[in-house]
């Protein structure tokens, strides 16, 4: 539906100066499983997200709107999609299927790459069951661990997807938690593994792209929705520095920065990709990322498409235009169009 997988987008390619590349960031389908849910599945957490479902979400999230999006997707035609969790609402076997058939009409494995969502991770739950068919959307290029079997999440994160010289970087953040509670965390384990994966990439002069599912600020989502280590994460990235973050989770459109080796590095949560929201900041969008290399730095332009509810179709959103300087070399400048404040809070 996208531009075909070829060697330019593999992870062996090499992008000289000039080329570009295309990155749509889109976050929390919320796809749910029609089929009647069993009694047995709702003997836990499961129960309040069905009952909040039936009464409120089934009408706030529609399944139409992502198939307008897919169909959008062929205008603007990425080289690569990142999605940054809540595929599913329940975590249910059911859903995490039928979310897998939708990952496969966004396009290959090579193309998508996932990290998963607390929705995703509601209850404990079967690896082979649920996040097993994701896999080969979530799994680096070339694993660090040859040969070790993995049957959970820790297993598998950090990821690392090279294309060209563009680093894909998944963090997970989902985890199980107690009912009432949408909290995140990523753990010591995974924050020492990132720090090396953080490190290398810069020495290889990538573009960096940080993908997670909960917002790594403080200050912007409440105390049961937050992520835990957030400080740690902050202080990482802080150290090693990254020239992205994409994330999702708070469902409303949102631009923040944060400020790294690298310079003022770009924070950027996506709305639910299927929400009928008429609120103008919740309303479905996603985002697209062009990335132009040039010798010691990057061009960045980002847009967004928007769900129209009257016109049925995505619309062109905000635009913002800012140059990042390649790691080790000079501190990023931002240089916005006219059309957005690169010191605006909030929504974009």
């Amino acid at each position: 539906m996208h531009k075909p997988y070829s060697d330019r987008n593999s992870p062996d390619a090499n992008h000289a100066s000039g080329e570009k590349f295309v990155l749509a960031h889109l976050s929390d389908p919320h796809i749910a499983c029609e089929s009647p849910v069993q009694k047995r599945d709702l003997l836990n957490k499961r129960l309040l997200g069905y009952l909040k479902w039936r009464l409120f979400r089934k009408r706030a999230h529609r399944d139409e709107i992502l198939s307008i999006l897919r169909e959008d997707l062929k205008t603007t035609a990425p080289d690569h999609i990142a999605v940054t969790g809540d595929l599913t609402h329940l975590g249910l076997p059911a859903e995490f299927r039928k979310a897998q058939l939708w990952l496969q009409s966004l396009g290959s494995p090579d193309q998508v790459t996932v990290v998963p969502g607390n929705h995703d991770a509601y209850v404990r739950s079967d690896w082979n069951e649920t996040f097993a068919w994701w896999l080969d959307y979530m799994v680096s290029d070339r694993p660090d661990r040859q040969g070790t079997r993995i049957s959970g999440l820790d297993d598998l994160f950090p990821t690392l997807r090279v294309r060209g010289r563009i680093a894909l970087i998944g963090v997970c953040s989902a985890r199980p938690s107690a009912p009432h509670l949408a909290i995140g965390t990523v753990g010591d384990p995974q924050l020492h593994r990132l720090e090396t994966v953080l490190k290398q990439t810069a020495a290889q002069g990538l573009f960096r792209i940080m993908a997670i599912h909960h917002p790594p600020l403080p200050g912007i989502e409440s105390w049961r929705r937050s992520l835990t280590d957030a400080h740690s994460l902050r202080t990482l990235v802080a150290r090693c520095g990254v020239e992205l973050i994409l994330h999702g989770h708070l469902e409303k459109a949102a631009h923040h920065t944060l400020d790294t080796p690298s310079g003022r590095t770009t924070v950027v949560g996506a709305t639910s990709a299927s929400s009928s929201s008429l609120a103008y900041e919740r309303r479905a969008r996603y985002y697209v990322f062009s990335l132009m290399a040039s010798e010691n730095a990057w061009d960045v332009h980002m847009a967004q498409r928007v769900y129209s509810p009257d016109a049925r179709c995505f619309i062109p959103g905000k635009e913002q235009h800012y140059q990042v300087y390649t790691p080790g070399t000079q501190r990023s400048t931002l240089q916005a169009t006219a059309r957005f404040n690169p010191q605006q809070k909030g929504a974009f």
